[in-house]
């Protein structure tokens, strides 16, 4: 569950900021890209809330909440710059709208991150990878 309302809170910031940024910014590519960076820090901080808590059970306390947000924060670096090399790619070469394009990336970038934060960021120290 907790998967699905990142999803679809990520997904509908950046819906919600690229139509907002389409009016404002020109060239296109702009406001797809400001929309995309802006719309994935605010799902990283969202994120990190649910996951800890709710998916991974996270017990880490204290001063080792900043290591895990770090670890945390390090595999969504991954997935941002994975939609960041891979927007552009499919809008200007594509040909596809940005919207429906980050559709494509986010289901790209969500194994890739369910992937990272299993097997790195809540693995109390230990990466199993």
């Amino acid at each position: 569950m907790v998967g699905i309302w990142n999803t679809l809170f990520g997904y509908a910031l950046f819906f919600a900021l690229d139509a907002l940024f389409e009016k404002i910014f020109s060239p296109r590519y702009v406001a797809y890209m400001s929309a995309m960076a802006l719309s994935n820090i605010a799902a990283i901080a969202n994120a990190y809330v649910f996951h800890k808590y709710v998916t991974f059970k996270s017990t880490v306390r204290g001063r080792g909440i900043l290591s895990e947000f770090l670890k945390f924060s390090t595999t969504y670096v991954v997935t941002l710059c994975l939609s960041l090399i891979l927007l552009p790619l499919f809008v200007e070469m594509l040909h596809i709208p940005p919207r429906v394009g980050a559709l494509f990336i986010l289901g790209i970038c969500t194994m890739v991150s369910y992937l990272g934060h299993s097997r790195f960021s809540f693995r109390g120290g230990k990466a199993a990878l």
